[in-house]
């Protein structure tokens, strides 16, 4: 046994702990869990190779390996037990062999999105991909020329940016308009820029990470009528479409335009928390855009068979787990809640908005003096990890990112720092 922030964990493994009968079997009854999950449960993750807990100086050599880590979009919460017992089942089966997509995978793919969205997708038009950050590079190498501009609307997911830099195109910034942290898009700007013809694609965060918007049905048709008119590509990210507050509704894009150059990127790591297998749903409706993929993905990169474990995962989430799905997201909710009376109680200066979508914090801390002191402090004497907003471009300078997807206890340990942080007279010099 080990104690670790006011918890005891049972040794279940090397290096790996957890508390001994933390979560509930699921007793599944047409796809709907009969149990209630516990997830005040706090876990030690650190010896897993887990990026959030094991590799935080991924962010900032400086951050020590025993800081309390509240970055990265990962939950705090296991997985739902019906994707470990299929997973188990498969394994014991005794084979890990080379897989594709079947039948069944798509079923399990297009179901899903038509009961929560009313999303009809054509099996034709469903493409596995190893993720959607290498699935946003193919689209960049498959439908972009070097010295293209591709539109990004910052402060956004920075990965973005360095895909676009680093397969040698140019970063086009259609800034958000913040006013009293209620972001919405600039399209007077956005009109200039898409007529541009060097300007060839355009990557829609919806919902937006990590400014936290759900686009309503109308900016998201101007955004496709804009791209329609100047023949301009558009890539929809919308790996946070489950992860909505409530009486917030995302919209997918396919279901808003009938445009046809759009590709919809979605995948079940944020949604069911599987954020470290590699695999993404990647929609593409017109016919000359799925012959482009294909003979990008599958004749330059050999994207053709699938992980097994991957497809079994994919189908047991898609077809079993929306009940975990739905708890999950309504313990999220009760944590923003108290995220907001946090503020106003102990950091009353802070701008914050509780967001539309995204288990993610947007945070400006500006009134409390120079951000990159401050974040300073929070790693090196204070020990929690939240990440910089200026790393999201433009606008995001003041500001901090971090998951709220945890038990609410260690959020609260987490938000103790941060106020110590602030409240902390010493001036720590690099």
């Amino acid at each position: 046994m080990i104690f670790f922030n006011n918890h005891i964990y049972e040794k279940v493994g090397k290096d790996v702990y957890h508390k001994q009968n933390m979560y509930c079997r699921h007793i599944i009854k047409g796809g709907k869990s009969m149990s209630k999950l516990n997830l005040d449960v706090m876990h030690d993750r650190r010896g897993t190779e887990c990026v959030k807990w094991d590799f935080m100086n991924f962010v900032d050599s400086r951050v020590p390996k025993d800081a309390q880590p509240l970055w990265l979009s990962d939950m705090e919460f296991p997985i739902a037990t019906n994707i470990q017992d299929a997973l188990i089942h498969r394994i014991q089966q005794g084979f890990i062999g080379h897989s594709m997509p079947s039948n069944q995978y798509f079923e399990a793919v297009q179901g899903w999105y038509q009961r929560r969205f009313n999303w009809n997708i054509e099996k034709e038009s469903i493409f596995y991909s190893p993720g959607t950050l290498p699935a946003l590079g193919f689209a960049i190498r498959a439908f972009t020329k070097k010295g293209d501009g591709i539109i990004i609307q910052e402060p956004v997911f920075y990965p973005f940016a360095e895909l676009i830099e680093g397969n040698d195109r140019k970063i086009i910034n259609n800034q958000l308009i913040n006013q009293n942290e209620q972001y919405s898009m600039n399209f007077d700007d956005l009109a200039e820029k898409v007529k541009n013809p060097h300007n060839t694609m355009m990557i829609l965060c919806s919902p937006h990470n990590p400014v936290g918007r759900v686009w309503t049905t109308e900016e998201i048709r101007k955004v496709a009528n804009l791209c329609r008119e100047n023949n301009v590509l558009l890539f929809s990210d919308e790996l946070h479409c489950d992860a909505t507050r409530k009486n917030v509704i995302h919209h997918p894009t396919m279901t808003v335009t009938d445009y046809q150059n759009v590709i919809t990127a979605v995948a079940p790591g944020k949604t069911f928390n599987v954020g470290g297998i590699p695999i993404s749903q990647i929609i593409i409706r017109n016919e000359q855009l799925r012959k482009l993929w294909y003979h990008e993905t599958r004749l330059k990169h050999y994207i053709s068979f699938a992980p097994p474990l991957d497809m079994v995962l994919c189908e047991t989430a898609y077809q079993t787990c929306e009940t975990w799905v739905d708890e999950v997201m309504e313990y999220i909710e009760g944590n923003f809640d108290f995220l907001v009376q946090y503020l106003q109680e102990h950091l009353p200066l802070t701008k914050y908005k509780k967001p539309e979508g995204t288990f993610l914090a947007w945070i400006h801390l500006g009134a409390y003096g120079d951000s990159e002191k401050l974040f300073e402090l929070m790693i090196k004497k204070h020990k929690v990890l939240i990440e910089n907003g200026r790393v999201f471009g433009h606008g995001g300078t003041g500001y901090f990112r971090m998951t709220v997807a945890c038990p609410r206890a260690f959020l609260k340990e987490g938000l103790d720092k941060i106020v110590a942080a602030v409240n902390d007279p010493q001036e720590m010099t690099n």
